[in-house]
């Protein structure tokens, strides 16, 4: 992992809630992390939340406690989802996959948009997005800073074998897959295992057809999703501050350049209610500046749109560049070499 600059590295944590306990009490289970590791984050959370605050773990935490689980067993992952594998070949699925907020809702759709918007996964390292076209969905899980190889790996996992047997059909086929920015095959990623020390900080993106997300959950509970909602929604809101200014703006560019609109520092502190000033002061205290922002967005989903098949020319005003040359430098500078050799590349690699 690249160093961070110290004060954006200090509001990038994990923090303990479903999805880190769940794969921490694994590891306790499964006797690769000691049982006290696991009991003393639980008991520490618990006297957080007693406080009314958000326990969290560093990044550096949780990055050593999972290499520990991958070192001793790289396939620890399967083992993970293999109750749900198992339900998916004909075994009580609901007694089998614990109920949980997303778990509860009605369609898969709405299992997916609670995922990306609560952000379930338990981390403010990425910056999830549902992208719902007319006939086609997907979720672009865009990491803020270089996130291990497991942790992209844990995502896509999550929806092929977590999250497939919830359908009424059990089938939720991913129709394309963009991994670390390249497009891949879903259906080599059931057996993949993690690279252990590998980092990325490219988009990974599912696309599913609507008919399979339009589908009903076979978990669906009214009552109990509004329960659930109750006691998530307060732990969301004290999780907001880590989210910061630096996630706004994020929202604010992808929002307005997905639409086709423009996009400055004095258009995101007008549409924030802010002077442009107060917009920098917020994300200097934060250790980024607009512009830094922006060209890592660019930098990001350029890959990630050339790696579906658009062109140069699309990329480049889906990007908000009024020029596709002003694009071919910059890409240019990020990659070291011109987008058409990256598009030629990428497509000699899947023959």
């Amino acid at each position: 992992m690249k160093d961070l600059n110290p004060q954006l590295a200090e509001k990038m944590v994990w923090f303990v809630g479903p999805a880190s306990l769940s794969m921490y009490n694994f590891g306790a289970a499964q006797g690769y992390l000691p049982n006290n590791r696991a009991a003393e984050i639980v008991e520490k959370a618990d006297e957080a939340s007693a406080r009314g605050c958000v326990y969290t773990l560093s990044l550096e935490e949780v990055y050593r406690d999972m290499d520990t689980i991958l070192k001793i067993d790289r396939k620890a992952f399967d083992q993970f989802w293999g109750a749900v594998e198992g339900a998916s070949e004909g075994e009580n699925t609901a007694g089998i996959i614990r109920a949980t907020y997303a778990v509860s809702q009605p369609t898969i759709r709405e299992l997916v948009r609670c995922i990306t918007k609560t952000t379930l996964m338990d981390t403010n390292t990425v910056f999830n997005v549902l992208i719902e076209g007319d006939q086609e969905s997907s979720m672009r899980f865009m990491p803020k800073i270089e996130v291990p190889d497991w942790h992209h790996l844990f995502l896509v996992k999550n929806f092929l074998r977590g999250v497939a047997p919830l359908g009424a059909t059990s089938k939720i086929p991913i129709k394309r897959l963009i991994y670390q920015g390249r497009q891949a095959d879903p259906a080599e990623f059931l057996t993949r295992q993690p690279v252990i020390g590998a980092f990325s900080d490219q988009c990974t993106e599912m696309v599913w057809d609507n008919q399979h997300l339009d589908q009903p959950s076979i978990m669906a509970n009214q009552a109990r999703a509004q329960t659930f909602e109750s006691m998530v929604s307060p732990t969301l809101k004290i999780r907001q501050p880590f989210a910061g200014t630096h996630e706004q703006v994020l929202i604010f560019i992808d929002t307005h350049l997905r639409s086709g609109r423009e996009v400055s520092m004095p258009l995101a502190a007008k549409y924030f209610g802010f002077q442009t000033s107060t917009l920098r002061r917020r994300l200097a205290r934060e250790g980024v500046k607009f512009s830094q922002i922006l060209q890592d967005y660019r930098r990001k989903d350029a890959m990630r749109l050339l790696s579906h098949g658009y062109s140069v020319k699309e990329v480049s005003q889906r990007l908000g560049y009024s020029e596709a040359s002003s694009f071919q430098h910059a890409f240019k500078i990020w990659f070291d070499t011109p987008p058409k050799r990256f598009c030629r590349n990428a497509f000699a690699e899947k023959l």
